[in-house]
């Protein structure tokens, strides 16, 4: 054995006990760190002949990086849609990595028994019915190409066609539509082999949320023989608006199309008793999908699809030369999946929904939500800011108080800026009708009013000087 790697073995357990002291000066020191220090790139090392062993790599990580380490799973970071990491959580993630199971899903196998509970668990949480079958892969855009490649072999077999077996390309393209869809879909589109052209339909005024009756008007119009993917969303990435799944679900009733809910960033409004009726129609779609990693607040990377169609996607996904029929019983779960050595990434979920379980979970839901319409109402109240839609979910989405054609991209970018330099949050930009916006979204289990305040004072500080000079 190499030298420097017998010298690790027989300290195992000593560099062990340096990462836990790592982490818990990294766990304590968490709130007073800068949230999201600027790093400026250094030249690039080579890879020494002769190995450094594990302490010394340590000691040159702590020294080299860990200072500019962002506090992203902290209680003040509000950009993008990054969920923090609840305690049981991280437990069951460093579990995953001390046994490193390849989670084929065998028959037989103690991975596949924790994968599936998960999946129950899941269910439960968000009240799906058990038809719903589920597997973990890395995150938004691999979970949604799941789904499109799924949706892509009902399109053709709508026309007695097999896209697994045939390959796409003597195959009628389907339709695909949705009112405002995420970037990730456009890219599981073009991964699919689909394309990514999207029939963009009538937004509700002033609103991210499809309108149905265009939705309707649409779906009356075309050619029913066509077949259609639909992608409907649960939580925009810039203001957190969600399309009425109850009124698709109506529709879907009448009209023969495959429902895709994007659920990446606003599934988890269904497990809170104070909004589950308005997603009752999530029921009924085809495939789901949401990130483990963002409000579940599990570490990076997972998410889960659900597909209603497992028979579609064995055939989809399968390792097997042919696969035309249903989906063998105690088929591995790898040949469910685009792929085949897998990380265990159900056991952190696991052991994080039944540490705190569904009433947690709605707790953690409606808090967020909560602290989203506090920061709505400081927007309000402020002279500098207005809102850009109402807070429905977990994002809020506002610009400078002044006449739109005068705010550049160059202006939010420059508040952000300073907002990143001052180092008490973080937030990022978003784009509302086009027009660039200010935007926070909370998906942390630790976010607490006091959070919101700093946050809040800092966006405020940091916007005057940009609104005073723009102004008229």
């Amino acid at each position: 054995m190499y030298e420097m790697l017998s010298q690790d073995h027989a300290k195992q357990a000593q560099i062990l006990r340096k990462v836990y002291e790592d982490a818990v000066s990294f766990l304590e020191q968490r709130p007073s760190r800068t949230v999201a220090p600027f790093y400026q790139e250094q030249t690039l090392r080579h890879l020494p002949q002769q190995g450094l062993g594990a302490e010394a790599a340590r000691k040159l990580f702590s020294e080299d990086y860990l200072p500019w380490i962002p506090a992203s799973s902290g209680g003040r970071y509000f950009g993008y849609v990054i969920g923090g990491v609840t305690p049981a959580a991280l437990a069951g993630d460093w579990y995953t990595s001390l046994y490193d199971q390849n989670a084929f899903g065998h028959p037989g196998t103690v991975d596949r028994q924790i994968e599936a509970e998960t999946i129950q668990l899941v269910r439960d949480l968000l009240d799906l019915p058990k038809d719903f079958f589920g597997v973990f892969v890395s995150g938004a855009t691999t979970s949604a190409m799941t789904a499109m490649v799924c949706a892509r072999q009902w399109a053709a077999a709508q026309t007695g066609h097999s896209a697994s077996e045939e390959g796409l390309y003597g195959l009628e393209r389907p339709d695909v539509a949705s009112g405002l869809t995420h970037g990730a879909n456009y890219k599981a589109l073009s991964m699919a082999g689909i394309g990514r052209k999207v029939h963009a339909l009538p937004l509700l005024p002033g609103r991210e949320a499809v309108d149905p009756a265009a939705l309707e008007a649409y779906l009356a119009d075309r050619d029913p023989q066509k077949p259609l993917i639909y992608i409907a969303n649960m939580g925009t990435a810039s203001s957190g608006d969600h399309d009425d799944l109850n009124a698709i679900a109506e529709l879907k009733k009448k009209y023969n199309f495959w429902l895709h809910v994007d659920g990446a960033f606003g599934g988890m409004m269904a497990c809170s008793p104070k909004y589950a009726g308005l997603f009752n129609g999530l029921a009924e779609a085809d495939s789901i999908t949401m990130d483990t990693h963002k409000w579940l607040n599990v570490p990076y990377d997972g998410a889960v699809i659900l597909c209603r169609h497992p028979d579609l996607q064995y055939q989809s996904f399968t390792n097997a030369l042919s696969a035309s029929g249903a989906v063998p019983n105690q088929a591995s779960h790898y040949h469910m999946t685009p792929e085949g050595s897998r990380r265990l990434r159900a056991l952190p979920v696991w052991f994080t929904l039944l540490a705190y379980g569904k009433e947690g979970y709605a707790d953690l839901c409606e808090r967020n939500v909560s602290l989203c319409e506090y920061y709505g109402q400081k927007v309000e109240a402020s002279p500098y800011f207005r809102l850009l839609n109402q807070v429905r979910g977990n994002v809020v989405c506002f610009t400078l108080n002044l006449p739109e054609d005068r705010i550049a991209q160059s202006d939010i970018q420059e508040i952000l800026d300073k907002l990143q330099a001052e180092g008490v949050t973080y937030s990022n930009m978003g784009s509302f009708y086009g027009k660039p916006a200010l935007r926070v979204c909370l998906t942390n289990w630790m976010t607490e009013p006091a959070d919101v305040d700093a946050a809040f004072a800092s966006m405020e500080n940091c916007s005057k000087a940009v609104f005073d000079r723009i102004r008229p």
